[in-house]
């Protein structure tokens, strides 16, 4: 059960972090909660399947949470230009907490 878990946990991360970790970061609430309900859809049926679902997507909420703490991400603005589209996606850096506080010290 927990092998499964920590199986399915890892394989879905490097699914997610195929899309890009920078951008995917900037999600990170609702790729969890998608990520916590495929598994718990492909596992259910059993005691042990939904044990194993329900540690695969902690194991996944640990680690984005971690991930946005520390690292830098990118996230998605509209911005303003003079020709038609009035209105652009740019992506912008963001700087973690972490990062700020140890400049500070």
């Amino acid at each position: 059960m927990i092998l499964a878990g920590i199986i399915s946990a890892v394989g879905l991360l490097f699914i997610v972090f195929k899309f890009g970790v920078r951008r995917v970061l900037s999600f990170d609430i609702p790729v969890d909660i998608a990520v916590t309900a495929l598994l718990m859809y492909t596992l259910a049926g059993t005691y042990s399947g939904m044990m194993a679902a329900l540690l695969g997507g902690l194991i996944v909420s640990v680690v984005l949470f971690i991930m946005k703490q520390t690292m830098l991400r990118e996230k998605p603005t509209l911005t303003k230009t003079d020709t038609f589209p009035y209105r652009k996606l740019k992506w912008i850096t963001v700087v973690p907490c972490l990062h700020r506080i140890r400049k500070h010290f």
